[in-house]
């Protein structure tokens, strides 16, 4: 038995894959174009932050279903085990990179946090899903050799790259919420002095 095609369940991730020159360019500006309303830009960062708070929840889960992946390597479990554990890790990353192709959307009108939440979250959602393909991969062809060296090394990356991209978010979110007290701070202090 095999599992689900990964060609088609990947496909949100694989946009980013495919699309991956595009993701890690500068944003491109142009002197020619209307400008952007400052409405639109307060929208995006609002809808930025929400598809931020939810890659956060998750990632909070793709991190802990990775670990427990990671945790098979030690044990005497069987591949059907790995595969319904790597089907949760699947499903897990699709949702991110559907999420993360909303926010490549709307990056350039994102506030400069976002901006740069999304240039760190996406290369570890492109070497996050690659891994998980080829782990995949290596159960569909070889659902005996859970021990090999390769596979066990793809379950550690898993687990380490999903770590890195909820600890990723973590930060980024602190920060904004960090950068919004310190402005409310300073309309009290303003309030104050007047």
């Amino acid at each position: 038995m095999r599992l689900l095609n990964t060609k088609m369940a990947y496909l949100p991730v694989a946009a980013l894959i495919v699309s991956g020159s595009s993701l890690f360019a500068a944003p491109s500006v142009s002197a020619v174009g209307p400008p952007v309303a400052k409405s639109e830009i307060t929208q995006d960062s609002a809808q930025a932050s929400q598809l931020l708070e939810e890659v956060r929840s998750i990632a909070y889960n793709l991190s802990r279903d990775a670990a427990t992946l990671e945790s098979f390597r030690l044990g005497r479990l069987t591949w059907q085990s790995h595969a319904d554990q790597l089907t949760l890790a699947k499903q897990h990353i699709n949702a991110i990179g559907t999420r993360l192709e909303n926010l490549q959307a709307i990056r350039d009108t994102a506030a400069p946090w976002q901006q740069q939440a999304i240039d760190a979250i996406v290369p570890a959602a492109v070497q996050l899903a690659s891994r998980t393909e080829d782990a995949i991969n290596h159960l569909n062809d070889n659902p005996r050799h859970l021990f090999a060296p390769e596979y066990t090394s793809h379950l550690s990356a898993i687990a380490s790259n999903a770590d890195q991209m909820k600890q990723s978010v973590d930060v980024f979110l602190e920060l904004a919420g960090t950068e919004k007290k310190l402005d409310n701070l300073r309309e009290r202090v303003a309030d104050v002095e007047s």
